[in-house]
């Protein structure tokens, strides 16, 4: 797996991130599967916002690694908030 430096961070991530818009239909064992997979197969970086699944994907994501905190150490997790549907972002 090859890695990229964060721009003026010290954070090393995957070139390959895990995008999590989808899971929200999935069971919590194949979510924990699907991490587990990603982090074997070294990626490290993690795509994620309040708006996957109505929220539902972050509550999946969260359950894992309350099952498996020790995964948070290995993780770079992107998040996004303040999306809107039918608008960018909303941040007032």
């Amino acid at each position: 797996m090859e890695y990229l430096t964060l721009p003026q961070t010290d954070l090393k991530v995957s070139k390959i991130a895990l995008g999590c818009m989808r899971i929200a239909d999935k069971s919590i064992e194949e979510v924990e599967e699907l991490v587990k997979t990603a982090l074997e197969s070294g990626i490290n970086f993690f795509d994620h916002a309040d708006i996957y699944g109505g929220g539902k994907s972050e509550e999946l994501f969260g359950e894992v690694l309350k099952r498996h905190p020790e995964y948070r150490k290995q993780m770079i997790i992107q998040t996004k908030c303040g999306i809107v549907p039918g608008k960018r972002y909303d941040f007032f």
